[in-house]
């Protein structure tokens, strides 16, 4: 009998390590997670009512949403949920939880990258390793990426997922070793801080200009398959919860730089305003713009998000354009 007790004793013993691990990454990722962290936290925490309460209008959508709208210009209630990597499948779930948590906004932005209208790039390392959606929606989402056959989900699978939403130490050690622990939590912090100050606008390229091509520019056809039908169908989803809550939506399309937008395939942007006009036949009542503005490359940080000075031009035309006519 003695035997069988020490030997249960060392397996509670052997399980205490990965329990301590455990627990850490579940409750302090500010001491181990990169830098893109911190947006998709303080997207967290006011889509659940715990930041930026009384904010009427959201702004939804990427990183090129987050970088390119200063929602401090445009109003004291105007709040950046913009994420980096993000396509309409987190925004809807966004929406879906600040409606439930806060009530309706009286208006809604929706910005993306047109290259995220087709590809999950973020969703394994950002959406699902931050844990933005909960657990039984990451799974809604895997049943229904399968059945349209997103590519992201050959490398995805629900073992993969649990281990992530249950902190485990195959998903999340490198990054503990990486961070030496709690090494980031400082910066992090700083980041989330910053975050609240600017409502959620936050650059990422940091050039005085810039003349490298983006992601678009490489693609001579919109891939209209698998991630893309996905992506769609949630796209769908956004735009007809904002119709039915009354949420006044606008679909702006982020500039591209000089550089890029002359290397567009003629193809690519055919099929994507095909796209746009569709989405825009099947929802009367939103706004929806189809053509892609281009700006000097002056106006860039890097080869897809506008710099400081880019981002003021652009917020001040979304403010004439659009905010100080429904005034």
């Amino acid at each position: 009998m003695k035997r069988y007790a020490d030997f249960a004793l060392k397996c509670i013993l052997a399980l205490i390590p990965l329990l301590v691990i455990t627990g850490y990454t579940l409750l302090c990722p500010f001491g181990y997670m990169d830098e893109e962290y911190p947006s998709w936290h303080y997207t967290k925490m006011v889509q659940s009512g715990r930041e930026a309460e009384g904010s009427g209008v959201l702004i939804l959508g990427d990183s090129r949403a987050k970088a390119d709208i200063i929602p401090g210009m445009l109003g004291k209630d105007y709040v950046n949920l913009g994420v980096g990597g993000a396509t309409p499948i987190e925004m809807y779930y966004t929406l879906s939880e600040y409606i439930e948590k806060n009530g309706s906004p009286r208006e809604v932005y929706i910005m993306f990258a047109p290259f995220h209208y087709s590809y999950m790039d973020n969703y394994r390392t950002r959406t699902m390793y931050f844990k933005h959606l909960t657990f039984s929606q990451a799974m809604e989402v895997y049943s229904k990426g399968r059945s349209y056959g997103a590519k992201v989900f050959d490398d995805l699978d629900r073992f993969d997922i649990i281990s992530m939403y249950a902190g485990l130490p195959d998903s999340y050690l490198p990054a503990l070793i990486n961070a030496r622990i709690a090494g980031r939590y400082d910066k992090n912090r700083a980041l989330y801080e910053k975050l609240k100050e600017e409502r959620g606008h936050a650059l990422y390229g940091l050039d005085n200009g810039n003349d490298d091509i983006n992601y678009e520019a490489n693609y001579e056809h919109m891939n209209m398959e698998g991630e893309h039908l996905l992506i769609t169908f949630y796209f769908d989803r956004l735009l007809k919860l904002c119709s039915s809550n009354g949420i006044k939506t606008t679909l702006l399309q982020p500039p591209m730089n000089r550089a890029s937008f002359d290397a567009l395939h003629d193809d690519y942007v055919r099929e994507y305003r095909s796209y746009i006009r569709g989405m825009a036949r099947d929802n009367p009542g939103i706004v929806f713009e189809d053509e892609i503005p281009c700006y000097d490359n002056s106006y860039f940080g890097d080869s897809s998000h506008l710099n400081e000075k880019g981002a003021v031009v652009y917020t001040r035309e979304i403010m004439d354009k659009y905010v100080k006519q429904s005034k």
